[in-house]
């Protein structure tokens, strides 16, 4: 039976690897049957973007190729080593086949592992040869018929760089089980001792799209899982992989591909991987093979720059702060944090500085206090009542001892005043509710400029956050262009100075990165110091446009005005007619001038009109002690007393001082109406220069666009000319700040646009943030009927 059992599995062995060649027989071919086939092993399952292209790529090639054809062949999944490498044998011996290209990732790793290969092959995927056990002598393979492509990378070298993110003590690597399966021995070794140099503990494991399996078997004691090549997930499987390792506190770090960190990963240092130029690179290696080329001749080596890249966000919710050595060099995702908390609209902002500000707020409460001195003011023309309790005690005198005066005495008296008319009283009392008026118009003058600076400041943030986007940008190009410079003098093209120029800008790129965030932070922490939040709390913001239905400016009739010369004439005059109007500045001015003209009628009435109050007096004796028993005229007991005194009085020489107050006040009269001339000629100034800036930023906005789609083609240009060796660094760096400064300017310019707006709203006394729709259309249908009224009245002057 044992033995009958063993002729039964070889049996079964043979039947499969008969099954395999049929189907490898069965697979139909891309062309006519040829003796030169290029034979392309694909994943049977749904293809990546390096597939597509290196399909493509090559029947590209082989259309040039009279005696060749493509076969492309989707390999089995299947974990049965033996049965693949029958396969692969087959393939082998197929008089037909002349070269074989892997595209599959983990058939990369299975053809990594053998010691012979009969017929030229193309491994393009081997992200580290070292790893993989894959000779490299003189930047070729070494190994007959054998030819792969692989950056410069290494295991050790990205556990050091990521371990820098982030401490680690203990850590998994997870790829797909397939792929794991097929690792070599000594790969995993090598990896396991990689983590160990880089001073942490590394374990081996698989994940194949289940997230609940995965975290049910991951060891309570891991801090950190890099990820490898996971073939067999889909795009949502892993960012719910990402999602989950965060929620638990672990660092993800992606060996295969910086592409994960905008799926969630916290940091990468691998590249992604260059699609088009592997697939290049591999179908020139497939003609030159086909024109005689030995395999093992061919270089191995492809840049692919390594960029450590950071998703600030992953890292903001694992409470990870890496250090400024690591930021500075680094590509930042999501450095900016907008958690979205609370959101804030230009709408928004204006409704809570309104609320919220505490110099408003301080501003409210000084108004109210105009209010209180005014009924304190009054109540100087009110009766004035008071009472008073005495007691006497006095040594013994001769009016003591005869009787005149009580020796002790208690005495209650009570005391009515009534002003019936005194003018410095009135005049006062005037005055101050002049003032309390003015406090009243100083209240609106501040709330307007808390409004103004808050939407101002806001749309700042907005302009800061650009600023920032572009300083990143900037970053980018800038590192893409000193990669491009180490690559012309590693050729031999080109001399060090280029690169050390770009240093220097990579430097300078990153201090402006620096700068652009403080600003922006700075913004941020300054527009909620106006809304009285806490001054580090994180924040959201819309994208503002010109479609905010709380601006007027979105009524399209409105907008077609500030292109017509003629048709923002009218407007102006109206926004002029409006701020005069309402400008809290001109009523506090007119305020004044009554105030001061009340004052010089009262100086000038003391010449003539006298004051005149009433006095009443009642006093009360409780007790006494007196020397009734004296003669002469002591001995009276005390009495109960009252008076009442009506007093007239004017004075008649104060040494001047009268003239100099009528004279006093006169000239303020004048300094108060000089005053109000002066406001209004500066509100006036302020209506036209601001829709003045309104028409030019509106202007702009499409000029700065032209100006973007100008500079971003130009800068293609001279960085392909550059690329090839056509133009010098000089040219680059004026066009990529050219670029740099075009985009800013377009992104910017809507924002910009908005800024002057604010400041024209604010010059004529209110914003369409607090207008109903009502009011809202009655504004601009007046504003309407004012513009057609005027074409009228035009041509008819024209007729």
């Amino acid at each position: 039976m044992k033995h009958g059992g063993m002729g039964l599995r070889k049996a079964c062995q043979h039947l499969s690897v008969l099954f395999l060649l049929i189907l490898y027989a069965a697979v139909p071919s891309a062309a006519q049957p040829s003796q030169n086939r290029v034979v392309i092993l694909n994943s049977p399952r749904a293809q990546n973007e390096l597939q597509v292209q290196l399909n493509t790529e090559i029947a590209a090639i082989l259309n040039d190729e009279d005696n060749a054809s493509l076969k492309p062949i989707d390999v089995p999944v299947t974990d049965d080593l033996q049965r693949l490498n029958a396969l692969i044998d087959s393939i082998y011996a197929d008089p037909t086949t002349k070269i074989i290209v892997v595209s599959d990732l983990s058939l990369n790793q299975i053809f990594a592992q053998r010691t012979q290969f009969p017929k030229p092959t193309i491994l393009p995927f081997v992200f580290d040869a070292a790893f993989n056990g894959l000779k490299r002598v003189d930047n070729t393979s070494g190994t007959k018929n054998l030819a792969y492509i692989s950056p410069d990378f290494d295991f050790v070298t990205e556990f050091n760089t990521l371990a820098a993110v982030a401490p680690i003590k203990n850590a998994k690597l997870i790829t797909s089980a397939r792929i794991l399966q097929r690792l070599s021995t000594a790969a995993k070794s090598n990896a396991i001792s990689g983590g160990r140099e880089a001073g942490f503990s590394l374990s081996l494991g698989s994940f194949d799209g289940s997230v609940e399996t995965f975290l049910n078997e991951l060891p309570a004691n891991i801090d950190a899982v890099f990820i490898g090549f996971l073939p067999g997930s889909t795009t949502q499987q892993i960012k719910d992989l990402f999602a989950a390792l965060t929620e638990r506190g672990i660092a993800t770090y992606p060996l295969a591909s910086e592409q994960y960190v905008t799926l969630g990963a916290l940091a990468a240092n691998a590249p992604a991987a260059d699609a088009t130029r592997i697939a290049r690179r591999t179908a020139i290696y497939v003609s030159e093979i086909l024109s005689g080329v030995r395999p093992q001749t061919l270089g191995v080596s492809i840049d692919l720059t390594s960029q450590l890249t950071i998703n600030m966000a992953t890292a903001r919710a694992l409470n990870i702060s890496p250090p400024f050595e690591v930021l500075s060099s680094a590509r930042l995702l999501n450095d900016i944090d907008e958690r979205p908390s609370r959101t804030y609209s230009l709408t928004q902002v204006a409704r809570e500085a309104v609320r919220e500000n505490l110099a408003l707020m301080a501003q409210r409460f000084q108004a109210e206090q105009a209010k209180a001195r005014i009924a304190e003011t009054r109540s100087s023309l009110l009766p004035q009542i008071s009472a008073d309790l005495s007691f006497v005690q006095r040594r013994e005198i001769n009016s003591v001892r005869n009787g005149v005066v009580a020796e002790n005495s208690t005495d209650a008296t009570i005391s009515l005043s009534q002003s019936i008319f005194t003018e410095e009283f009135w005049a006062a009392y005037d005055i101050e509710k002049y003032s309390a008026l003015s406090e009243r118009e100083l209240l609106r003058e501040v709330e307007l400029d808390i409004i103004q600076g808050a939407v101002e400041t806001y749309l700042g943030v907005l302009l800061e956050k650009t600023s920032l986007e572009q300083a990143i940008y900037n970053l980018d190009i800038t590192r893409e262009n000193q990669r491009l410079a180490r690559n012309r003098v590693e050729v031999g093209t080109q001399d060090k100075s280029d690169l050390f120029r770009w240093q220097s800008e990579l430097a300078t790129a990153k201090q402006t990165v620096l700068d652009a965030n403080a600003s922006y932070e700075q913004l941020r922490q300054q527009l909620n110091q106006i809304l009285n939040r806490p001054i580090d709390e994180p924040f959201a913001v819309t994208v503002e446009s010109l479609k905010n239905p709380d601006l007027i400016i979105t009524d399209d009739r409105i907008t077609k005005l500030i292109g017509n010369a003629f048709d923002l004439q009218v407007l102006t005059e109206f926004f002029v007619e409006i701020g005069l109007d309402r400008a809290p500045e001109i009523k506090q001015a007119e305020v004044a001038i009554d105030s001061t003209n009340r004052q010089l009628r009262s100086d000038k009435r003391q010449y003539w009109l006298p004051d005149f109050s009433v006095v009443g007096r009642y006093t009360n004796n409780f007790d006494e002690t007196r020397n009734l028993s004296a003669t002469g005229f002591g001995g009276l007991p005390a009495e109960d007393d009252w008076s009442v005194t009506l007093q007239a009085s004017i004075p008649l020489f104060e040494g001047g001082a009268r003239i100099a107050r009528v004279n006093q006040s006169r000239l303020a009269v004048r300094q108060s109406q000089a005053s109000l001339r002066n406001v209004k000629n500066q509100v006036e100034q302020d209506i036209r220069n601001a829709l003045e800036a309104v028409r030019a930023s509106f202007a702009s906005i499409p000029l700065a666009q032209e100006a973007e789609a100008a500079a971003e083609q130009n800068y293609e240009l001279v960085a392909a000319s550059y690329a090839q060796g056509q133009r010098d660094i000089i040219n680059v760096l004026d066009a990529q700040e050219a670029l740099i400064s075009a985009r800013e300017a377009a992104l910017n310019a809507v924002f910009a646009f908005l800024i002057d707006l604010m400041t024209t709203q604010r010059a004529i006394g209110g914003f369409d943030f607090f207008l109903d729709d009502t009011q809202r259309l009655e504004f601009s249908s007046e504003l309407i009927r004012r513009v057609d009224a005027n074409q009228r009245k035009t041509k008819r002057g024209v007729q």
